[in-house]
């Protein structure tokens, strides 16, 4: 047998919406409202299909390909605005068997790190109370290659002080399970909406309390 195939389980990287937290549908209300001025009916499947996942610019640039740099960082920055403002007035939906999930990885000493592509999600967690479970973070926004590009989740490895090999990436966005594939790194698809399959992933559930430690640790 090849000691490739003798990793260890040691860190686990979360991405945070639709993974740990629910805002897609914040983020789509106020990417909506901005591009309402650019007379785009912006849809939450636009959102799902062109933006989540992505840094903001390069969603941004996405739907408004003709806008300047200058254009689309004035673009973000209003409908970073509007996400804060929606933000104080609504409950964070946060998925309890996520939570428990990471509680026992934690409890089994698995060290554990949130990597996102938004700029919103440290804030986020604190508000929740679940940030001081992990031990490091990567804002992907402050990256030049978001996902799909690997960066993300190799940077995270190498903040928790692992091995690509030793860590498992969990995620609900295509882009995302894209990224991980990228880096090499084992993940898992939290395949919640069943509408909008998600391929390429090493184990595919649709919610946390489908995995076990032993499942996960059954990949290494």
């Amino acid at each position: 047998m090849s000691d490739k195939k003798k990793s260890v389980f040691k860190g686990a990287i979360f991405d945070v919406d639709g993974v740990i937290v629910d805002t897609a549908h914040i983020h789509h209300k106020s990417w909506e409202i901005v591009f309402k001025k650019y007379g785009i009916n912006f849809t939450f499947k636009d959102f799902k299909s062109k933006v989540d996942g992505k840094p903001r610019a390069f969603g941004a640039k996405t739907i408004l390909p003709e806008a300047t740099d200058e254009e689309i960082r004035k673009i973000c920055g209003e409908k970073q605005g509007h996400f804060e403002r929606i933000l104080k007035t609504g409950k964070i939906k946060v998925f309890k068997t996520t939570v428990d999930f990471i509680k026992m990885l934690k409890k089994k000493g698995i060290k554990l790190a949130m990597a996102s592509s938004s700029k919103n999600a440290a804030p986020i967690l604190k508000k929740v109370k679940i940030y001081p479970y992990f031990d490091a973070e990567v804002e992907g926004a402050l990256l030049t290659k978001g996902k799909p590009h690997p960066d993300i989740f190799l940077i995270a490895a190498k903040k928790l002080k692992l091995k690509p090999s030793e860590c498992i990436v969990f995620e609900d966005a295509q882009i995302g399970i894209d990224a991980a594939v990228n880096a090499k790194i084992k993940c898992a698809a939290i395949n919640r909406d069943k509408s909008h399959l998600i391929t390429g992933a090493d184990i595919r559930v649709g919610d946390f309390k489908h995995l076990s430690f032993k499942k996960i640790q059954d990949l290494f």
